[in-house]
């Protein structure tokens, strides 16, 4: 019998790091661990998934989810060919890296934190410049809203990031109910006058706690006429329930329950300069500046989790919390351990927005396809269980962007801008002589591209009003109305877009031969697929009944494809 040798515990926990055996394994990414939670539930509720989504609609999701924009018929072409079984994750990182997601993610959080909000002191362009700069150089998201929350107007370098105090014009109990909508994902709206009546979380103080922050904060025109901001000194705010008018409270600067200490000065020692009409009020220490350091990180988790919440939301189309401002004990995640694992990971990768989208565009939870599993009805799949694919319509941006990429009609546009643009400029009558020195060419190309800027974003104004919420309210729920459908089937816009022109895909699609062949390029355009049986017959017969006029019928065709509900939505 062999002599068992005993060894000494030490050497036991040396040996078991030394060894391969003690070798601790390689986290799973992020992906994986996200399909598991998700098909661990599935499991449970006997609910089963949607099969993987084919590569047509898997191209056209990830390219309106990251670039905000479908691809061309070319590129569709292209991917379809591709037999790399690696091509999607190469395309994950394709679109990630490139300028039009840096553009998408810009019009994503201005939508979020501004709600559309009419322009007052910084306009759209500037805002959204500075978001697609930051979201370029994949800029920390916590560092992101530091320098929004942080930002009083002064630097020319961050002044864009003071939109959001300033379009709101820096009004208190707004910019609480924002700040605890957007940022911490709790709605503190009903807990203004007293603790919420419904929410046992949300409690009155929470309110005042986070008004604390703000309400020293006021606008201040400076000598050229720009609006800032200035801060007076404020330690505290005084607060008293409806229910109970002559009971007074008082709370310091409280994010959600975490009270933070406020430093004390000596009376007239507050200011860096005595403030005056004519000097902006910039206290020692800036309570609007505690909240910029404090909220973004994790020391406050509501941060973080509202954060990956809102991005899970972005591309699986709902959040694990939903309504997404509504995080309470009484509306917990449909996955609770899959949440904090995502609010764990963002803080972790130092809230890497890029990194955190590629794995979730990675796992099978998202490459789902929208199509019901077979046998499978509707109302067996909860909505929350994310075994399908939602369909997500695309916002009003969306919708003016790939109109004109599917109906190649850049050019119409702006040959329609730019004929604007002269009618505007045409003398009324004898103006008299102008004594205006001649623009060199670099200021005039930079005056027309404005123009053209101008002239273009008020057409894409008209699609926010009749395709968007109203200003001022959070993104709603796709619903489809009669101004709509109306809209595409009469606005000169559109009408003209699709109108066969040399350049555009009516023109192009008009000098097609093949019916087969023209069928497949307009919808590959259009659907980035290419047509069933059916449909090239229908194709060929609406060809069939134009052959008199075949642009006209190429332009009925075209219109049909870009007014129906799969061009409205990510299929």
């Amino acid at each position: 019998m062999p002599q068992v040798v005993k060894l000494h515990p030490l050497v036991v926990l040396l040996l078991a790091a030394i060894l391969p055996s003690g070798v601790p394994a390689a986290e799973p990414p992020l992906h994986e661990l996200i399909d598991q939670a998700i098909e661990s539930r599935l499991t449970e509720l006997k609910v089963p998934p949607a099969e993987i989504a084919d590569d047509t609609e898997f191209l056209r999701r990830i390219s309106l989810d990251l670039t905000g924009t479908i691809p061309t018929a070319a590129v569709a072409r292209a991917f379809l060919a591709d037999s790399d079984p690696e091509k999607r994750t190469k395309l994950i990182d394709e679109l990630l890296a490139s300028d039009a997601f840096a553009a998408r993610m810009a019009t994503v959080f201005d939508v979020m934190l501004m709600e559309r909000r009419p322009d007052k002191h910084v306009t759209t362009p500037e805002w959204r410049a500075w978001l697609a700069a930051s979201f370029a150089e994949n800029k920390p998201l916590d560092q992101l809203a530091a320098e929004i929350l942080g930002a009083d107007g002064v630097d020319e370098k961050l002044r864009p990031a003071a939109k959001f105090y300033l379009d709101r014009d820096v009004d208190r109990d707004v910019l609480v109910q924002d700040i605890a909508r957007l940022f911490l994902g709790v709605n503190l709206q009903c807990a203004q006058c007293h603790d919420h009546p419904d929410i046992s979380d949300y409690l009155h103080r929470h309110y005042y706690g986070l008004a604390v922050f703000v309400s020293g904060s006021k606008p201040f025109r400076q000598p050229d006429g720009t609006t800032v901001l200035q801060e007076n000194v404020l330690r505290e705010v005084e607060y008293a329930s409806v229910f109970e008018p002559d009971k007074t409270h008082t709370t310091g600067p409280r994010l959600i329950e975490a009270l933070l200490e406020v430093p004390e000065f000596e009376k007239g020692d507050e200011y860096v300069e005595t403030p005056s009409r004519t000097v902006r009020a910039v206290p020692k220490f800036s309570l609007r500046q505690l909240l910029a350091e404090r909220l973004p990180t994790s020391q406050t988790p509501e941060f973080s989790r509202n954060l990956a919440n809102r991005l899970w939301a972005l591309i699986l189309g709902r959040g694990l919390v939903h309504p997404l401002d509504m995080h309470h004990s009484a509306n917990p995640p449909s996955h609770p351990a899959l949440l904090e694992l995502l609010t764990s990971r963002l803080a972790e990768s130092e809230f890497d927005c890029r990194g955190f989208l590629r794995e979730l565009a990675l796992s099978r939870t998202y490459q789902r396809s929208s199509l019901l599993p077979e046998n499978a009805a509707a109302a067996d799949i909860p909505e929350d269980s994310f075994a399908v694919a939602p369909l997500k319509a695309l916002s009003p941006e969306q919708l003016f962007d790939n109109l004109l990429i599917a109906t190649r009609a850049e050019p119409v546009l702006l040959r329609s801008i730019d004929q604007a643009l002269a009618a505007d400029s045409t003398p009324a009558g004898d103006a008299g002589p102008d004594d205006k020195p001649e623009a060199s060419p670099e200021e005039a190309a930079a005056k027309l591209a404005e123009a053209r800027q101008a002239k273009r974003a008020e057409t894409v104004a008209e699609f926010v009003t009749i395709f968007g919420s109203a200003a001022a309210q959070p993104e709603g729920e796709f619903s489809a109305s009669l101004p709509q459908a109306l809209y595409l089937a009469n606005s000169e816009v559109v009408l003209s877009w699709v109108a066969p022109e040399k350049d555009n895909l009516t023109g192009q699609l008009a000098t097609f031969t093949e019916a087969d062949q023209l069928a497949d390029e307009l919808y590959l355009s259009v659907f980035n697929r290419l047509p069933a049986d059916e449909e090239r017959q229908w194709v060929a017969e609406v060809l069939q009944q134009h052959r008199q006029n075949r642009s006209q019928g190429v332009a009925t065709l075209v219109w049909s494809l870009i007014a129906s509900a799969e061009f409205r939505l990510n299929h």
